[in-house]
């Protein structure tokens, strides 16, 4: 029959008794698994719990289920000893417990030991145990009891470290390729950008264009000189040149057209690009650029200085073969553009009729 409360407890073998030879304290440097000991018995819990803690394990004990179940979620111990006459159930209670953590997802891993005292018949209603313990006992039989658990629980944690680090490599090396990725990124776009005008260079251009050109649909190109512009550069100087530059690049990027593309070709040559739009479209957009100087000044350092664009346009044809084809008929329209006074605009079509 279950052990009343408060009834004297069963005298321990003496195997158990404080004199007995114990195993010298395992090194600090091997950390033990920590044990949850719930036990009613206070002379027989404090007995395994000054050998568990001779062989390293940190021990919480308790007297009853409800301080076990509030240290097993402050501690998480992966190992439990538990009495089976612990009162109001408690052994039945702790056991369900342990087993439901093994379920969860993810698992949390316990090692059960139930406490039988020899004397007493093993209860049926209690869940099963991962080891069953019959008490008295001595270090030996408590070691072998614990020893899986002990094991386990170390290659768990060993398998959890290594994840960790797996973890850890696998962010460190994802962060490492996106710092290269983004670097890479940059110099691209560096390679790819006027730094004067924060437009795209020649080189943008060309790719750009070929890719457009590679897509079989409309495509216009529009090629700007700005008029004169040598005769400020040696007027002003090269400072208030560049000045000139980078505010009709801001100019023109306010009125360009949605899916154009500005691009400074060198010097004061700049190249529109206009996906989707034939000759028409695209010189309407040249147009734009062209008042868009025309009608207003330039401010700088030395002045509002006066500056007017010639450009020619021209827009893909079958008698093109690629894109480098479009690109020599608009600089031939921009040359007739030039040769007609400048400030103004030709188009490829017209120079055919002329022909």
């Amino acid at each position: 029959m279950p052990r009343r409360e408060g009834s004297p407890t069963r005298p321990l073998d003496p195997m158990l008794q404080p004199a007995m030879a114990l195993p010298p304290p395992i090194p600090k440097s091997r950390k033990q698994p920590g044990v949850l000991l719930a036990d009613a018995d206070c002379a027989r819990r404090g007995l395994l719990a000054h050998h568990l803690r001779l062989i390293g394990h940190k021990v919480s004990e308790a007297t009853n289920a409800a301080t076990a179940f509030e240290l097993f979620e402050c501690h998480h111990p992966p190992i439990l000893l538990v009495d089976q006459n612990l009162p109001a159930n408690g052994a039945e209670r702790l056991l369900h417990h342990a087993r439901d953590l093994g379920e969860r997802t993810p698992p949390v891993f316990v090692w059960s030991v139930l406490l039988r005292d020899r004397d007493h018949p093993y209860s049926e209603s209690i869940p099963a145990c991962d080891q069953l313990l019959t008490t008295p006992t001595d270090h030996d039989e408590l070691r072998r009891a614990i020893e899986p658990g002990v094991r386990l629980s170390r290659l768990l944690q060993s398998l959890e470290a290594e994840r960790e680090s797996t973890r850890l490599s696998l962010e460190t090396a994802h962060r490492e390729t996106q710092r290269a990725h983004a670097a890479t990124e940059r110099m691209r776009r560096r390679a790819l950008t006027d730094e004067l005008t924060r437009l795209g260079n020649r080189r943008a251009a060309l790719e750009h264009m070929k890719d457009c050109w590679d897509k079989r649909g409309p495509l216009g190109v529009v090629m700007i000189d700005l008029d004169h512009f040598k005769e400020i550069n040696d007027r002003y100087g090269h400072g208030i040149g560049d000045m000139v530059l980078e505010a009709v690049a801001d100019r023109w990027k306010r009125c360009t057209r949605s899916g154009d593309q500005l691009y400074r070709m060198g010097g004061e040559e700049f190249l529109l690009l206009c996906p989707r739009a034939d000759e028409s479209i695209a010189a309407t957009a040249a147009e734009r650029l062209r008042r868009a100087l025309e009608e207003h000044t330039i401010p700088t350092d030395a002045g509002p200085i006066a500056i007017t664009l010639s450009a020619g346009v021209a827009a893909r044809s079958v008698e093109m073969s690629s894109h480098h084809d479009l690109l020599r008929t608009a600089d031939r329209a921009l040359y007739q553009a030039k040769d007609a006074g400048r400030n103004q605009i030709r188009r490829e079509s017209s120079m055919r009729r002329a022909g």
